[in-house]
């Protein structure tokens, strides 16, 4: 199974799974993903779905960010959901649960 997924929802959602370990390994490609969906699909929100995530590094952490600036570049609203414990936990730490809708 892939790390990541995309599929465009028909109310204008753009909703992207993670899955597993995201870090310095894959964090290129995942940002790829993420990327080109955004630029194919033009969604008005762009939704992240970590509950599959095991554990994601600061590069993965960049990931996110980068997702949502590209997502807000593009005019869309930006959002992560269900992040798991030790996931949330570092996005706490970091600062940005807030930012990512999580507060």
């Amino acid at each position: 199974m892939d790390v990541v997924s995309v599929e465009a929802r028909n109310d204008g959602t753009l909703r992207v799974v993670l899955r597993g370990e995201i870090d310095f390994t894959n964090a290129a490609y995942v940002d790829d993903v993420i990327r080109a969906g955004v630029a194919e699909q033009r969604p008005q929100m762009v939704c992240v779905d970590l509950a599959a995530v095991t554990f994601i590094d600061s590069t993965g952490i960049g990931v996110l960010v980068h997702a949502m600036q590209t997502a807000t570049a593009g005019h869309a609203r930006f959002q992560v959901e269900n992040p798991t414990g030790r996931v949330l936990d570092q996005l706490r730490t970091t600062g940005l649960a807030a930012a990512f809708g999580l507060a």
